[in-house]
């Protein structure tokens, strides 16, 4: 299955047609790489435990502990007492993420990212159009990817997108060569391998054990009738990957917009007055720029730096999409001043994203009131005169304890 580099040449068009690049634990990964120090103890992402936040990502160690993401920081730190914490840097991780599309980008025209440091790319015939025998292809990829990143980068190549993934899976170390599932042996690679490769949600990955299941093939020995029944169109898709069936393919994604700005502080400040003074003024900003008028966004992603060069990042979602500053600031405004800083800010960013068509209200067609009231009724009775009966009615109840739908409510004349 290519987990060793051969001589062997490949050269059918249909043997490598989607490669995925895999970091696992993205975040802790990231972190490690530059705080070594970090290497080999509980890391926990999310925030300093005083604050009122979840675990965003957590390293193996502190998932032994039992710490899990969606865990509170207090919760976090009662079961991993001695977890190094540190603040979410979602800046930084999807800058490092994008980083690992552009450089696939170069390789393959069609590149879909799918979570950061979780990239599939469509590798037909790309190695041949290069010259290169398709391990080779692989190898070289691997290599531009770990030289450029300084992560522990996994490569899988398979002819569909599932059994790409699961040869990246299977890479564990980063150190190793690119794995590839040669054509029509796909079935035969994900057999021995365990249920955590499957795509599902976390609900039927606990029942699948519940009922005993393992490993991929166990599933794929299932009758179809019986994991359907008992799962659903999940339970479906399952079985059809189990079985080395995935008709998938790799989707370019589009490009989002996302507009940023930063502003350096006049001097460094712990109060949190100037720092809403400064976003305030971020947003009225970023909001004026010619791309974004017109539109409405969902998502702000708000960052601090501080003079010990630490940055504190979070990200609101409003609840409708909006382009009102005053309302993105209400929303950011409270977080800002629960803040507890370790050292005075710098720095201040923010970068709006989630464009979207503007939202609109329903509005009440007339003003409401006794005035209004009162011309309402004068239109009825002049539209009643010239016509010479009633034109306008409403529904009133007349006898509601009736057990005859007819005779619970009434058609009457409006202002009769």
């Amino acid at each position: 299955w290519g987990l060793e580099k051969t001589e062997q040449k490949f050269y059918s068009p249909r043997s490598m047609d989607t490669g995925c690049l895999l970091v696992p634990n993205f975040p802790i990964a990231i972190a490690r790489r530059d705080n070594p120090q970090l290497r080999g103890r509980a890391v926990v992402v999310g925030g300093s435990p005083e604050e009122h936040a979840a675990v965003t990502a957590c390293s193996e160690e502190a998932a032994a502990a039992g710490v899990t993401v969606g865990t509170t920081l207090r919760r976090a730190l009662a079961l991993c007492p001695n977890a190094v914490f540190l603040p979410m840097q979602d800046a930084a991780v999807n800058a490092e993420a994008s980083r690992l599309v552009d450089l696939l980008q170069l390789y393959s025209p069609t590149v879909e990212a799918i979570a950061p440091g979780h990239v599939h790319a469509d590798l037909r015939g790309l190695a041949r159009m290069s010259g290169m025998d398709e391990l080779t292809y692989l190898d070289d990829l691997h290599e531009a990817a770990s030289s450029a990143s300084g992560l522990a980068v996994q490569l899988g190549a398979a002819e569909t997108v599932f059994a790409a993934h699961a040869a990246a899976w299977t890479a564990a170390g980063g150190g190793l060569a690119p794995v590839h599932v040669h054509p029509g042996d796909a079935k035969i690679f994900l057999a021995g391998l365990p249920l955590d490769v499957l795509p599902v949600s976390p609900q039927m990955h606990e029942r699948l054990r519940l009922f005993g299941l393992e490993r991929l093939e166990q599933v794929a020995a299932l009758p179809f009738s019986a994991i359907q029944a008992q799962f659903g169109r999940e339970g479906a898709h399952a079985w059809a990957l189990a079985n080395g069936r995935d008709t998938s393919v790799v989707v370019a994604r589009r490009e989002e917009l996302r507009v940023s700005d930063d502003l350096d502080l006049p001097s460094p400040t712990s109060l949190s007055g100037p720092l809403v003074a400064g976003t305030q003024m971020l947003l009225q900003r970023t909001l004026a720029h010619k791309e974004l008028r017109g539109q409405s966004l969902r998502r702000l992603d708000w960052r601090l730096g501080l003079e010990g060069g630490e940055q504190i990042t979070r990200r609101f979602v409003f609840r409708e999409p909006t382009n009102d500053p005053a309302r993105m600031l209400f929303v950011v405004k409270n977080k800002i001043e629960r803040l507890q800083l370790s050292s005075a800010a710098v720095s201040l960013g923010l970068t709006l994203s989630g464009l979207c068509s503007e939202y609109g209200h329903q509005a009440n067609l007339w003003q409401t009131g006794p005035r209004r009231r009162k011309e309402l009724l004068d239109a009825i009775e002049q539209l009643n005169a010239r016509e010479g009966e009633p034109q306008v009615f409403q529904i009133v109840e007349v006898q509601p304890w009736s057990r005859i739908p007819e005779r619970q409510l009434a058609l009457v004349a409006y202002g009769g």
